[in-house]
């Protein structure tokens, strides 16, 4: 099943010449509906609305399947539009232990290949890894979700990560992003290691602007006994040492490109560790 655009075309209407038709009224009704969604480009960017997720089929090892949707992207003229996306079972993939990567362009055609860049004003859907037999292993979502009408799309809320080991975890967790932008992490710190400890945490990323890798660390904020001020979490001895407990962390904004995964690195550097670190990240703009 194709996918269908919705586009406004406007009618350079003229009077007593040009005529009202079925198709001008139902243009001008398509218009109307993607106004009352609230959709503008300023506020709030291309987005899927719902559905639109990817599944590794049941049957066939090699074939992902699209579940139908509706989604909004800016279209060539730089308005918004509306997508409504058909469920899809065409998609396979065929190469060893490599990542595909699924973009809905805006035609409301697919790209689907091993290229981690999508075209200009494409939206990311999903990534698809495979197994030495060229079969899909796993399949993981990166679509950008609308939470509200200006407000910023949380486009990675992994699950609680439970630290076991006093080794450099680097990273702790990564996520490749494909649409560069302002993006803004948070989180949550259960730290819980026998006793006080340095604790090392921080977000990489590829710099926007510098082309570069780049990084912030992130601080202990109250919440954790004996805080009175930010703790910068270094890893070092010039740092305090972190008592058992819960701790917030600063949140941390950065202009990250696509040259390079967003990462989070951690270790808890002595003791026995039971720690539990819960985090989000959004795109402001």
């Amino acid at each position: 099943m194709s996918n269908t655009v919705y586009q406004y075309t406007p009618t350079a209407w003229v009077d007593h010449v040009t005529l009202g038709n079925q198709a001008r009224m139902n243009n001008l009704e398509t218009a109307a509906s993607v106004a009352l969604h609230g959709i503008n480009p300023d506020l709030s960017g291309p987005f899927v609305l719902s559905g639109i997720t990817c599944t590794k089929d049941g049957t066939t090892a090699n074939q992902l399947d699209i579940a139908s949707g509706t989604a909004y992207v800016t279209l060539s003229d730089g308005t918004t539009g509306k997508i409504a996306v058909g469920a899809d079972n065409t998609h396979t993939t065929a190469t060893p232990s490599t990542t595909y990567y699924l973009f809905l362009l805006n035609t409301g055609a697919w790209q689907w290949g091993t290229s981690s860049t999508g075209p200009t004003n494409s939206l990311p859907i999903c990534q698809a890894t495979t197994d030495g037999s060229g079969n899909i292993s796993a399949v993981t979502d990166v679509r950008f979700l609308l939470t509200g009408p200006g407000m910023p799309l949380v486009v990675q809320t992994p699950p609680e990560q439970h630290i076991t080991t006093t080794t450099l975890l680097n990273p702790l967790w990564s996520w490749q992003p494909n649409i560069p932008g302002l993006y803004r992490i948070s989180g949550s710190l259960y730290k819980h290691s026998g006793g006080n400890s340095y604790i090392y945490i921080r977000t990489s990323y590829w710099g926007k602007h510098s082309g570069a890798p780049s990084a912030n660390t992130f601080a202990a904020v109250t919440g954790g006994p004996g805080i009175t001020a930010p703790i910068s979490l270094q890893g070092s001895a010039s740092v305090a040492q972190l008592a058992d407990g819960e701790y917030g962390l600063t949140t941390g904004c950065f202009y990250a490109g696509t040259g390079d995964a967003i990462k989070v690195t951690y270790q808890d550097l002595s003791g026995t560790p039971d720690d539990y670190l819960l985090f989000c990240l959004e795109r402001l703009r």
